[in-house]
């Protein structure tokens, strides 16, 4: 392991009785404070939440991946907290993100897929800080976040312009589709883009922007920036490319797709870096609240299937989940405990101390788990779905209905009753899901299945009505999502 290159600012010493009654004041005013050493952390902090398409946990070097691809990730575990066992609800990336974005899971949000509008009443996580005074910005990385989806609420900028042919092959001809406009741009435009946001606004170099009440400093904000390029067609740049070549002598042409992609996972970890480098210089980093997570993740033919969307296996729906916060969270901490997409908002809500919902959530709040001041559930259920499909056949892969799976325990059950398949994996022993046990272990089986059973039975909000633009649909269609 080496050391973080990010110095973290500590408490200066003070003098009696000035010491004695700071001391005394930030217990009485906030939960943790300054701790070992660490500065009192910020009623506000500036949040940026970062998310990472296409990025499953076990191709990443801060979850144990051999191959070196993400060392700028490793530092901000080392830095943070890591979630060990976290999952998105959906390998599909928009009912996933609105999930991170409200803290409902898809079916009650009534999103079974790409394509569909989010347009659910409850509040967003953009919504919720812009009304709490925060600065709110966002930059995506891909058609399929367009504002026309729904995800623009709440954020007084929305990013989601792409330049024609921005995006790796994809250009504007692909798989058979005349496409009119861009549908998607490399992370470092994106980043780009956001660094001037940043800098326009007055958080990173030059003069400090006026503020909402008119003073020179700017209120705290909220950045989310969404990178695309793990996502198929895997074409990383040269350097990537020369950096993380094919392992074997001659290899297959899946071996050669599985570098590619971990050459697009190293471009996509040296872009997260980049704009970290950015607020660090700017002395802002430390004060600023990271989450990194991913929306999905990536087949590469673990079960048979290249890409994502029809299967609900570990490969598809496990992924990486970082949070650094040095002013209020411990460093290097690892939480074992399995965790969802849709716990975001609720930990923001008690980190943050925003106001109560008027919904409940789905998600719980993490904030003792990250603090290091308590223990989540270990036999908490976390539910999985796979997308809605118009089509029977997906790539010769039958996708006829519903798929539904939990997580209990160390259990894994996944069903789909169109196909009348029913799947059990003990994840202690079978990480990779190879020995479906469901013959031999029925007890074992009963309390997922029940657990399944019961939250399937409860209210589910309905997909909304209308279709997208012809033109929104044949670039959904490119991307694979639209049937």
């Amino acid at each position: 392991m080496h050391p973080s290159r990010f110095e973290t600012r500590r408490c200066p010493a003070l003098r009696p009785p000035v010491a004695l009654l700071l001391a005394i004041l930030l217990v009485a005013a906030t939960v943790g404070g300054c701790r070992s050493g660490d500065p009192p952390a910020p009623a506000r902090p500036d949040v940026l939440l970062i998310t990472l398409d296409t990025l499953r946990a076990d191709h990443t070097s801060a979850y144990g991946y051999a191959r070196p691809t993400t060392p700028r990730l490793e530092e901000v575990a080392r830095d943070g907290v890591r979630f060990a066992t976290a999952y998105a609800p959906m390998p599909t990336t928009l009912p996933s993100h609105a999930s991170l974005m409200t803290g409902l899971l898809p079916r009650a949000l009534g999103l079974p897929k790409n394509g569909v509008a989010f347009t659910h009443p409850t509040p967003t996580l953009a919504e919720t800080l812009g009304t709490a005074g925060y600065r709110t910005a966002a930059f995506v990385s891909s058609f399929v976040l367009d504002r026309s989806f729904g995800l623009a609420r709440g954020f007084a900028t929305y990013d989601d312009h792409f330049e024609r042919d921005a995006c790796k092959s994809f250009g504007q001809q692909w798989e058979g589709f005349q496409l009119e406009g861009g549908f998607c741009r490399r992370g470092a435009a994106t980043r780009v883009q956001a660094e001037r946001w940043l800098e326009e606004n007055g958080y990173v170099g030059g003069e400090r922007a006026a503020s909402r009440d008119g003073t020179r400093t700017p209120p705290p904000y909220f950045l989310w920036i969404h990178l695309f390029d793990p996502h198929d067609p895997y074409e990383p740049p040269a350097a990537e490319a020369e950096l993380l070549p094919p392992l074997e002598k001659d290899p297959t042409d899946l071996q050669k797709q599985i570098a590619a992609y971990d050459g697009e996972i190293r471009y996509t970890d040296d872009q997260v870096g980049r704009l970290l480098d950015r607020l660090n210089t700017a002395g802002r980093l430390d004060d600023t609240l990271v989450i990194v997570v991913s929306d999905h993740g990536e087949g590469l033919m673990d079960h048979g299937w290249m890409h994502h969307g029809a299967m609900l296996y570990e490969e598809a729906v496990r992924i990486p989940f970082l949070v650094r916060w040095p002013a209020r969270l411990p460093r290097g901490r690892v939480v074992e405990e399995p965790v969802q997409l849709a716990d975001v908002v609720p930990t923001l809500h008690e980190l943050l101390g925003l106001a109560p919902p008027a919904q409940a959530f789905d998600g719980v709040s993490l904030r003792d788990a990250l603090e290091g001041t308590g223990t989540l559930d270990p036999q908490r259920p976390i539910f999985l779905q796979r997308r809605t499909y118009d089509r029977e056949i997906e790539l010769g892969l039958n996708v006829r209905g519903q798929k539904f799976a939990v997580r209990t325990g160390p259990w894994k059950y996944i069903e789909a009753r169109t196909e009348k398949t029913q799947e059990l994996y003990d994840l202690r022993t079978d990480p990779s899901e190879l020995d479906d046990v469901l013959r031999t272990r029925k007890k074992d089986a009963k309390p997922p299945a029940e657990a399944l059973h019961a939250w399937l039975a409860r209210p589910v909000a309905a997909p909304p009505p209308g279709t997208v633009s012809e033109d929104a649909a044949k670039r959904l269609e490119a991307l694979g999502y639209v049937e």
